[in-house]
């Protein structure tokens, strides 16, 4: 808060913002911006003195702004949030077409995994780097990253080239998705957030619906290179917009002072662990086996270094890039584990769902992602609806809990599916899953925000995120492996009685369209071969369920906090 010394001019420290403090109830139009003074916050003191939760209510910045401004930002915002969520899943239909390209199918793998590296490891830093630096030069920052990896990718002209720019689009995609949930906390209030963050719930599900789609229709109708050049115009809008509409109050003090108060050692320690960990859960099972020097090395030293990562948080003079402290909330802190738990979960449906629709129907690529559709359907209308009860209501504990039990219900459905399953209960088992996390998405990160100090705030939505994507990464490549042990026994077993089909069956371990491509193959022998990958995703979906039932445990805990009206960070415009 503001008090009579930084009035009187008294410098602050860098990273820190001026608080002038109004208590005029009349409207704030304007905020008065000094030369080579902080940039002032306006708080506007409520008629009593007092509001929920605080003795001061922050005015938003969309408060005051016409709605055509509010709209555009909003939607600049989705628009990111669509950007980032498409490169996820865009490329998983074009990369046949790219390995053919470059006769590299090899190194095709690595084309989803540069991406998910880094905009994995890159998540908590953004956090610290947008409270130094300021929202919006961060945000412009990771646009311009995201569009020079996006051009790197189009252009590329081998394997390598295409690989070092995914590399760089998810340095970038990291900054997009913790940006967008990061500002939609600044000028929203706890009460409105909700209903916001529904609506960004179903952008990532669309996203995720039409991304193997459109790269499916770009690598057959035009050129792949489409799937990453079509980032373009749409990241050049949304950097118009930004610079144009967006207007955040920035932290005082230089660039270099600015700097030194990142948390760098503890950021590098933090990338590297989860980088080995991850690259060890990748090669693991497929690549390399499990008990090779580089996998064993990888996991050692990357949990060695997280360790580190913890020794460092507590020692550094610098500001933490993810406080300790944290984690002494217990709301922050069991929710943040449930998410972890969570992101194994809720991406098992949209990385084997797929497999099982080209295995037991034949269905290809673009039509097996749509196959997912009462899947993201249910997650896109709850996440809405159930953001706009919470905003009219006030209500999020019991919604988060209920909805985390019906999607471990319908996690233990998905066990169900087998050749002979109806297509009513295909639809109504993925609905049930989709409706739980529509309930779960976005109002656990209610949780965590209504629980974080408005000072922590940026740091805790980015400690959120980062857990639910780690969540996934990790959750991806353990099922995969999962998947594999349970599938290349029963193929040897095939092989040795069908010797004959060999080829056949062992092919259809990396492309499983060849299953249907010998039509000289016997009906039963192909239906025995279907009834074998069965059987290894049902391992798959069984394997789901407790790490979808102990984050259902880890709501449980949580306690509510009544959200707070006309808490918002940044007031002005």
């Amino acid at each position: 808060m503001a008090d009579k010394a930084n009035n009187s001019g008294q410098s602050l420290s860098p990273g820190t913002v001026r608080l002038h403090i109004n208590t005029d109830t009349t409207p704030v139009t304007d905020i008065e911006k000094q030369p080579n003074q902080p940039t002032p916050i306006v708080i506007k003191k409520s008629s009593n003195g007092t509001d929920k939760g605080s003795n001061l209510t922050l005015p938003s910045i969309a408060s005051q702004m016409s709605l055509f401004r509010r709209a555009v930002i909003f939607i600049c915002l989705a628009l990111t949030m669509l950007m980032a969520a498409l490169d996820l899943t865009i490329v998983t239909t074009a990369i046949p077409k790219i390995s053919e390209q470059f006769k590299a199918l090899s190194q095709a793998t690595w084309i989803a995994t540069a991406y998910m590296l880094t905009t994995t490891a890159l998540q908590p830093l953004y956090g610290r780097l947008s409270d130094t630096f300021g929202r919006v030069p961060t945000l412009i920052s990771a646009i311009v990253i995201f569009m020079v990896g996006s051009g790197v990718c189009g252009g590329a002209s081998s394997m390598g080239m295409l690989i070092f720019g995914r590399a760089l689009q998810g340095v970038g995609g990291a900054g997009l998705i913790a940006l967008v949930f990061i500002i939609i906390s600044d000028v929203t209030s706890e009460e409105e957030r909700p209903a916001y963050l529904g609506v960004l719930g179903a952008v990532w599900s669309i996203a995720s619906v039409i991304g193997p789609v459109l790269g499916g229709v770009f690598s057959d109708k035009v050129t792949w290179r489409w799937a990453f050049y079509i980032n373009l115009p749409i990241s050049g809008v949304v950097l118009i917009i930004v610079i144009l509409f967006l207007r955040l109050p920035q932290p005082t003090g230089s660039f270099w002072q600015k700097l030194k108060t990142v948390d760098l050692l503890g950021s590098l320690v933090l990338i590297g662990g989860v980088v080995m960990i991850l690259l060890a859960l990748t090669w693991a099972g497929r690549s390399l086996p499990w008990k090779s020097a580089r996998v064993i090395c990888l996991l050692v030293f990357g949990i060695t270094m997280l360790g580190l990562f913890i020794l460092v948080e507590w020692k550094t003079r610098a500001v933490p890039t993810v406080p300790l402290r944290l984690f002494r909330n217990r709301n922050v802190s069991v929710s943040v584990l449930g998410q972890f738990f969570m992101g194994v979960a809720m991406f098992s449906p949209l990385f084997f769902v797929p497999i099982w629709y080209t295995i037991v129907k034949n269905a290809s690529s673009i039509s097996g992602g749509l196959h997912l559709l009462p899947y993201l359907l249910g997650v896109s209308l709850v996440s809405v609806a159930s953001g706009f009860l919470v905003m009219r209501t006030g209500k999020y504990r019991a919604m988060s809990i209920v909805g985390t039990a019906i999607f471990v219900i319908g996690s233990g459905l998905m066990v169900l599916f087998d050749e002979n399953i109806s297509k009513a209960k295909q639809i109504g088992y993925m609905l049930i899953m989709g409706v739980g996390l529509g309930f779960n998405i976005q109002i656990i990160l209610i949780v965590v925000q209504t629980a974080s100090k408005t000072e922590d705030m940026a740091l805790s939505t980015t400690l959120f995120l980062f857990m639910r994507v780690l969540g996934s990464s990790i959750g991806v490549a353990i099922l995969q492996t999962i998947f594999q042990n349970d599938l290349l026994p029963r193929l040897s077993a095939l092989v040795i009685a069908y010797p004959m089909y060999a080829q056949d069956f062992m092919s259809s371990i990396n492309d499983q369209s060849a299953i249907y491509r010998n039509t000289a193959m016997p009906e039963d022998v192909r239906a025995q071969l279907i009834h074998v990958y069965v059987l290894a995703l049902r391992k798959v979906f069984i394997a789901t369920v407790p790490f979808a039932f102990v984050s259902f445990l880890l709501t449980l805990p949580l306690k509510h906090i009544p959200l707070r009206a006309g808490t918002k960070l940044f007031a002005g415009e």
